[in-house]
């Protein structure tokens, strides 16, 4: 279900930018919300971690910066497609301190909209389609690289410990790789993290949200260490 959220302060104009979505995705399989304070927006982004949403986000909002807001948006799922939406030309350069999709001027026009829309559904659509092909006795099994949280290694065997469910297979490393985007790094002879899904770096271990904790190894350190630093400094 594609699912886009409206954050105004208005809440006139953000029931009004709903009915020109409805009008123009059509209602079938689609989830329109809209928030009037950036915390219930936010809360509810966070609830909902592994469902990337389209955000239409005022600029400037009442109690904070929409820059911001989707900063702390993406940080809570890197794939939210972020929509800004200002009735003040000031703002145009502040928004590219965040990446986002489309940057749209009040009174919102509908071709713009539509042209905005779009645009953001081609990308999640890209992120859906980036997936993993795993091996298996019938065939190969597609599992999408934005729910895998990391890959364990147990002799011949590789577990894929995801936010859905544990698969399993048998395969290498270094094959394993080559299916893999800047997201994925080893850290171990026995893990490649996704570091997107990695809640802390902390005690030479990545934490994340299924309570397990992976050891970096020391010859995996350096460079485990800067990368997470790295995609870190990128999200703020």
């Amino acid at each position: 279900m594609k699912k886009v959220l409206i954050c105004d302060d208005d809440i006139f104009f953000a029931e009004g930018i709903k009915q020109d979505v409805l009008e123009i995705m059509g209602r079938e399989n689609l989830h329109v919300e809209t928030f009037v304070l950036e915390e219930q927006l936010e809360f509810y982004v966070a609830e909902h971690p592994d469902e990337p949403a389209i955000v239409m986000l005022d600029v400037k909002l009442k109690n904070n910066n929409g820059v911001n807001v989707a900063k702390n948006l993406q940080r809570a799922n890197p794939d939210t497609q972020i929509i800004f939406m200002s009735g003040y030309d000031d703002y145009y350069l502040d928004v590219y301190e965040v990446e986002h999709i489309y940057f749209l001027k009040k009174p919102v026009k509908r071709q713009r909209l539509k042209q905005a829309l779009s645009r953001a559904i081609q990308r999640l659509e890209q992120i859906k389609e980036a997936n993993f092909h795993m091996p298996g006795r019938i065939g190969t099994e597609q599992i999408p690289l934005s729910i895998i949280l990391y890959f364990e290694k147990e002799k011949r065997k590789i577990h894929i410990h995801s936010t859905e469910k544990r698969y399993s297979f048998y395969g290498r490393f270094e094959e394993i790789e080559e299916q893999l985007d800047e997201r994925f790094l080893r850290c171990h002879n026995s893990y490649i993290v996704n570091i997107a899904k990695a809640q802390k770096l902390s005690d030479k271990k990545f934490f994340f949200e299924n309570g397990r904790a992976i050891p970096i190894s020391k010859s995996y350190y350096g460079q485990a260490r800067n990368k997470f630093l790295e995609y870190l400094s990128n999200s703020l």
